[in-house]
């Protein structure tokens, strides 16, 4: 595993176009990372979304900026702010199925036949989210199937770690939609 000053030197020499120590840094950055979530996430596969999103922010924007102290303690704040924002969408989600009344909870729970409204706003979400990617409308689609990883990634020819991440955006714009009304 890769030290942080190793990480921090890494940086600087991928910062200046090395393909080599660019793979070595985003690879040492990965295994850190996964290590890291997995102590404070429990669902393994939340984590690894949280992980590659984090990783494609840094790789977005590491080579634009400059970054005098510690590369490594940046990185390690992009990763804080996305495990931050999954805590928080978990707490928002638990609240709102906890504001409901026990008789509807139960309603729903044991009421296999959707609300119709939300029936239609969801199909309404899923054609817009598929107007704006039509490859993160398929892979969702693919999941909400019942697909496993691997054959999701044989379809639509995705590494495994880039499923996740993936599956983790379109999910978010599905929920915006919902919540919105529109995807922009």
């Amino acid at each position: 595993m890769v030290a942080d000053l190793d990480i921090n030197t890494l940086y600087k020499i991928a910062r200046n176009g090395d393909q080599a120590s660019r793979d070595q840094l985003f690879d040492g950055l990965s295994a850190r990372f996964r290590t890291f979530v997995r102590l404070r996430i429990q669902n393994e596969m939340d984590g690894e979304e949280i992980v590659q999103d984090a990783l494609m922010a840094i790789a977005r924007e590491y080579a634009g900026i400059t970054i005098e102290i510690s590369f490594a303690a940046w990185a390690y704040r992009v990763l804080n702010n996305r495990i931050l924002a999954y805590l928080q969408t978990k707490k928002k989600r638990s609240q709102r199925t906890s504001r409901l009344p026990e008789s509807e909870s139960s309603a729903a729970m044991t009421n296999h036949r959707p609300d119709p409204e939300l029936k239609r706003r969801l199909i309404d979400c899923f054609q817009k989210l598929g107007r704006v990617n039509r490859r993160y409308a398929r892979i969702l689609n693919l999941r909400y199937q019942g697909y496993q990883t691997e054959e999701i990634c044989n379809k639509m020819d995705v590494r495994s770690s880039n499923l996740y991440s993936i599956l983790s955006r379109a999910r978010s714009l599905l929920e915006l939609c919902l919540e919105k009304g529109d995807i922009t």
